[in-house]
């Protein structure tokens, strides 16, 4: 990428010495120092704790700009709700026992 963008500049001072037109380099100095400043942003996409937010102030939603509309904010994170482990309690199992000699034993099937 830098040296794609070294390229340019110097084809552009070559080009910009042999036209003879008076133009204005604010554009340029523009477009370079926004792609300085873009390379220098952080963009991690941090998300503010649903009791910090000041955007909903910890409601998890805000009225819309006109006012009409409930929005769910996207500013802070979901609260996560710890709900306790589900415990499934099954029936008793039966066994059938064979019991031919008065010793009863499972059967095995």
């Amino acid at each position: 990428m830098k040296s794609i963008l070294a390229t340019i500049i110097v084809a552009s001072m070559f080009i910009g010495n042999y036209a003879s037109l008076d133009v204005s380099t604010t554009a340029a100095v523009t477009v370079a120092g926004s792609i300085i400043k873009a390379r220098n942003v952080d963009n991690t996409g941090k998300k503010y704790k649903r009791k910090d937010c000041p955007v909903c102030k910890g409601a998890g939603w805000y009225w819309s700009g006109d006012g009409i509309k409930k929005v769910d904010c996207g500013y802070c994170e979901p609260e996560t709700k710890t709900e306790p482990p589900k415990i499934i309690v099954h029936p008793p199992a039966t066994i059938k026992q064979s019991c031919p000699d008065g010793v009863c034993r499972p059967t095995t099937r």
